[in-house]
């Protein structure tokens, strides 16, 4: 709710820069308090980051990108705390532009990590249907043989694939006596 509204009123602002906060306000259909809180906020995140580019649809993508990007890459891969992270966004002045507190980016952190979790889910169950259509076309050509080398060895090759399994007699292995194991 509140990121649609302020996205209305960046745009409408950014589209009527000579438009008055009240012709706005009516505008987008948002008190004129809101307007003028909104407009005063972009102020002082101009002034503290000392430029307006995070204020941009590219800055905007680009700021998301570097956040999950550092959460991913330090926080879940890297075992990096949300603490030392948030302590990392402050370096980058990024505390007025982003929501990079530490409960901020644990939240972020639980969000990515689900996300992970229903893409994996998502591949598995591609990865099952595919592999229930090629168990039903599934054909297998065996060639078996025997060498001696040292002892006796027993080869079994895919002929379709080439796949080659070998099998070594074990010294304490018996054949199964009276047709049991």
């Amino acid at each position: 709710m509140l990121k649609e509204l302020w996205q209305k009123i960046q745009a409408r602002r950014r589209d009527n820069r000579e438009e008055s906060l009240r012709q706005t306000s009516e505008a987008i259909g948002a008190p004129k308090s809101t307007v003028h809180y909104h407009e005063q906020r972009r102020k002082k995140r101009i002034e503290a980051s000392g430029t307006d580019q995070w204020e941009t649809a590219w800055g905007q993508w680009y700021l998301k990108r570097m956040i999950i990007s550092t959460i991913y890459t330090f926080g879940i891969k890297g075992g990096v705390g949300s603490a030392r992270i948030s302590e990392h966004f402050g370096h980058l002045q990024l505390e007025g532009i982003g929501a990079v507190s530490e409960s901020s980016i644990q939240r972020l952190t639980k969000e990515i990590e689900a996300n992970i979790l229903w893409y994996k889910q998502l591949q598995e169950a591609g990865l099952q249907c595919e592999a229930r259509q090629e168990l039903k076309e599934l054909k297998v050509v065996l060639g078996l043989d025997e060498t001696w080398l040292d002892e006796m060895l027993l080869v079994c090759q895919e002929l379709t694939s080439g796949y080659i399994f070998l099998k070594k007699q074990a010294k304490n292995e018996t054949p199964p006596v009276g047709g049991s194991t």
